[in-house]
């Protein structure tokens, strides 16, 4: 994704049987399969086919296990360059995902058009560049998260409306207040549970504990640095509370499997690649 747009779209086919290693990423992800099959591993194996939505929020591990002859559109967006977050009404498919729903949705027959007809013309306006793309791609976004918020609706596996769960509250705390020196203590009293209420739920439900979470939280807020600002490493360890800059470098390290210097040079690297395409 280039820093001047936060929004990349593709198309594409693949196929492949080998495992490949758990990834997470600075941007939200939302993909649909038009044809062939996948799995991927969330919690349990699942098998993803034609006309099914999977969505992947920023910084949450998830691995591709196998894929056969995949035809897929794959959306990458930077929320937070956006002004949207998953407090957003569209963006609720997401946070159902973070607070542990599975990561897919199928789509009605009769709406898939309408949706490819999106990604089309959503990649069509990110080539284009000019003065108003960031607006347009905006709105196509927005549009597209629309026909995923009523296929989630109509879904039936996902029909039942969102709970305000416990888990769900303490994920939303964890996400606006991340770059604060924050606890267990500090999300339990926010829910208004004990701390060790709030550890075994969110330990149960998402398979990560808080302080998993506020780490994952705050990598991402610095791979969002990384992949959109010049600030420097030190700096930007910093500014997403880590006073300690070789353990941050070996925290994104841990998680992103390089470390933030590389990190950014590859990502750099692939957007002049997209660019020169």
């Amino acid at each position: 994704m280039h820093a001047t747009q936060p929004i990349a779209v593709e198309h594409g086919v693949m196929s492949f049987n080998e495992h490949s290693e758990e990834a997470s990423h600075a941007e939200h992800v939302l993909s649909l399969i038009l044809d062939g099959s996948a799995r991927i591993r969330h919690g349990d194996d699942i098998t993803l086919g034609a006309g099914v939505v999977t969505l992947v929020p920023a910084g949450m591990p998830h691995r591709l296990l196998s894929a056969n002859n995949l035809e897929a559109w794959w959306l990458g967006f930077c929320a937070g360059c956006l002004d949207i977050d998953e407090t957003h009404p569209l963006m609720s498919p997401f946070k159902r995902v973070r607070s542990g729903m599975p990561p897919m949705i199928t789509v009605e027959p009769a709406r898939r058009e309408r949706l490819l007809s999106l990604f089309a013309d959503l990649r069509e306006e990110c080539q284009r560049n000019t003065p108003e793309t960031s607006i347009v791609t905006r709105c196509l976004l927005l549009l597209i998260l629309s026909e995923v918020n009523r296929a989630m609706r109509t879904d039936a596996p996902s029909a039942a409306p969102l709970t305000d769960s416990l888990t769900t509250r303490a994920l939303e705390y964890i996400q606006s207040h991340c770059l604060e020196k924050i606890s267990l203590q500090d999300v339990a009293t926010a829910v208004h549970r004990t701390p060790a209420h709030v550890a075994a739920a969110v330990k149960k439900s998402t398979g990560f504990s808080v302080g998993e979470w506020i780490t994952r939280n705050k990598l991402q807020a610095a791979s969002l640095k990384l992949a959109h600002t010049g600030e420097s490493v030190e700096k930007i360890a910093v500014s997403v509370g880590w006073g300690d800059v070789t353990h941050f470098i070996r925290q994104f390290k841990k998680h992103y499997g390089s470390t933030p210097a590389a990190w950014r040079k590859q990502v750099r690297a692939n957007h002049r690649t997209e660019e020169a395409v």
